[in-house]
């Protein structure tokens, strides 16, 4: 139990530490196959922690965000525009975002703070992110059980989840940026 509850910790703690998320699951993989705690255990954990850590960020998009980003800080760091891109992103592909949300290192917390200040329903960021996050889960744990004691191995994984979150990352976003780009050039023309 004390196992479980600490990888659920050390998986929400990512909100702050900058530790990627992934590197916990895998973390609590290695955990199970130390004799921690059972294999099922750990994901279960694993992905709880994923699941409230995510919720936290949507609602700190949803009610929150916007009081953020009109300090001075607030808005150097993100411009107007780009807060306005975002929400349009999410609303265009409100169940994609989410999924792609979920395999943006680094970047996870701003995307689900942008799905909860476009007002996703929280059942449906819930149902969508819990889905994947179980799935993921399931495979770094098991990752991490498999090879967890072969730090090149986990290097490699890490990279392959980075590559794909990036590969829909421009499937994603690369039909949007052609199409600001093609009309700023429009508006320069006339």
């Amino acid at each position: 139990m004390h196992a479980a509850l600490a990888i659920f910790g050390i998986v929400v703690s990512t909100l702050i530490v900058p530790l990627p998320e992934e590197l916990a699951l895998m973390g609590a993989g290695w955990w199970a196959r130390q004799g921690a705690l059972p294999l099922w255990a750990a994901w279960l954990a694993a992905t709880a922690g994923n699941v409230v850590g995510d919720t936290v960020s949507y609602f700190i998009g949803k009610y929150f965000l916007d009081r953020l980003l009109r300090t001075r800080l607030g808005k150097r760091v993100v411009s107007p525009e780009l807060r306005e891109w975002g929400v349009a992103f999410v609303k265009r592909h409100g169940f994609w975002a989410i999924v792609l949300g979920r395999f943006l290192v680094a970047l996870r917390g701003p995307v689900y703070f942008a799905i909860g200040a476009s007002r996703v329903p929280l059942l449906r960021f819930e149902l969508v992110n819990t889905s994947v996050a179980l799935v993921e889960g399931a495979g770094l744990v098991y990752l991490g059980y498999r090879f967890g004691e072969s730090t090149r191995v986990s290097h490699e994984v890490r990279w392959i989840e980075i590559a794909v979150g990036l590969i829909l990352l421009l499937a994603l976003a690369l039909p949007a940026l052609l199409k600001w780009r093609l009309g700023r050039q429009g508006r320069a023309a006339a």
